[in-house]
């Protein structure tokens, strides 16, 4: 299949002006037919071919300019891969990733989506798409997109997390308890893991459980907010008035702190 490029004038690729910022991008945009690039060597399904040093350091590089805040210089190193490679799967999606992030989420599913075509089992590019479907609340297309991410990387708890996430916002409670408690046990450290496992644990009345998750999730971080909260809420239901409205102030002073 001819790979396409997505552009503005001569870009396919948000313009990335001066001083780290990127300039929006007008939607809808113009697909446009670009040459085949030379064959690559086939990948396992779920593996993405081991990228030439030269495209791993510059992915490098866009990691640690994204974990520094400057997503600007970020999305430019993305740029020159995929003007080099515009089958750099993994410069792609993470270019996706900040434009989802600066509020362009038509034109990351678009990049998401390309991918996806042309390599079905990029576990990356099925988690940050149903991810997005998920916050734009397609719970559908976000849980198939999940449930294949988990399916290729099954060790993933990121995958796992968001797959819990999307579940639950659907209110499939049940279904989503499974994949959270995976994530607590992969990654012990996961505040969002626990927190979400308690609420989905209180929404299928295992009051117990939510009371663990609760509490773990706030020794982990004692300014949780969110989990302050939660407690109250169970300790609500338990019929535990006094160690409910504690929980509340506290998790109040913090919300407004």
């Amino acid at each position: 299949m001819t790979p396409r490029r997505h552009r503005r004038g001569k870009l396919r690729t948000p313009y990335v002006a001066g001083g780290g910022t990127v300039a929006p991008r007008p939607s809808p945009f113009e697909l446009v037919e670009e040459p085949a690039p030379a064959a690559a060597p086939p990948a396992a399904a779920g593996q993405r071919a081991q990228a030439p040093p030269s495209e791993d350091l510059l992915l490098r590089a866009a990691l640690e300019a994204t974990q520094q805040g400057d997503e600007g210089r970020a999305a430019g190193i993305y740029h020159e891969l995929l003007d080099a490679n515009p089958r750099q799967f993994t410069a792609r999606v993470r270019l996706a990733a900040l434009l989802d992030r600066r509020g362009d989420a038509d034109t990351a599913l678009a990049e998401l989506d390309w991918v996806i075509a042309q390599q079905p089992d990029h576990a990356e590019a099925l988690l940050r798409r149903g991810a997005l479907l998920g916050v734009l609340g397609q719970f559908t297309r976000a849980e198939r997109d999940l449930a294949h991410a988990v399916h290729v990387e099954p060790a993933n708890p990121e995958a796992h997390l968001a797959l819990g996430v999307v579940l639950s916002r659907a209110g499939l409670w049940r279904q989503a308890i499974p994949h959270l408690r995976r994530v607590v046990e992969m990654d012990p450290g996961s505040t969002a893991a626990y927190d979400q496992l308690g609420e989905a644990l209180n929404k299928v009345d295992d009051l117990d459980g939510a009371l663990q998750a609760f509490q773990r999730s706030t020794e982990l971080r004692p300014n949780n907010a969110k989990a302050l909260r939660g407690l109250g809420i169970v300790y609500d239901r338990l019929n535990r008035p006094a160690e409910a409205a504690q929980m509340y102030r506290r998790s109040r002073e913090l919300a407004g702190a």
